[in-house]
């Protein structure tokens, strides 16, 4: 016999994941795809950088097919860093969930506008 808990529990899996906060977005305050995007990027960048470290270790023992490896894994983790990058960067300035920075620069975009049309109207 299921008992209340393990109900509640499996009602709570059904639920699409927008439906409901996760543990660190309510934590952050960021949505969970940034969040996502960010654990992405961390750990590509902390694999290209151990996938070099192992190379070298590779290197120092003569096994330069090891060492190949190696390097090719640290260059794929860099890859998937870089397009976790370019997609954050994409999303955090995105409507209405952008930042403040977003809102800032988005209001220097509009300043630098505004003084285009001054220096037009004085040539």
């Amino acid at each position: 016999m299921a008992t209340a808990q393990s109900q509640s529990k499996a009602t709570k899996s059904r639920q699409p994941a927008r439906a409901r906060k996760s543990e660190a977005e309510e934590l952050s305050g960021e949505r969970d795809e940034h969040y996502n995007l960010i654990s992405v990027l961390y750990h590509g960048l902390q694999g290209a950088d151990q996938g070099a470290l192992y190379a070298e270790d590779a290197d120092e023992a003569g096994d330069e097919e090891l060492a190949e490896f190696f390097r090719a894994v640290g260059q794929k983790h860099g890859e998937l860093a870089q397009e976790a990058k370019r997609l954050l960067v994409a999303r955090m300035g995105q409507g209405a969930g952008r930042s403040r920075s977003g809102r800032a620069a988005a209001r220097s975009e509009d300043a630098d506008e505004d003084d285009d049309e001054i220096d037009d109207s004085e040539d």
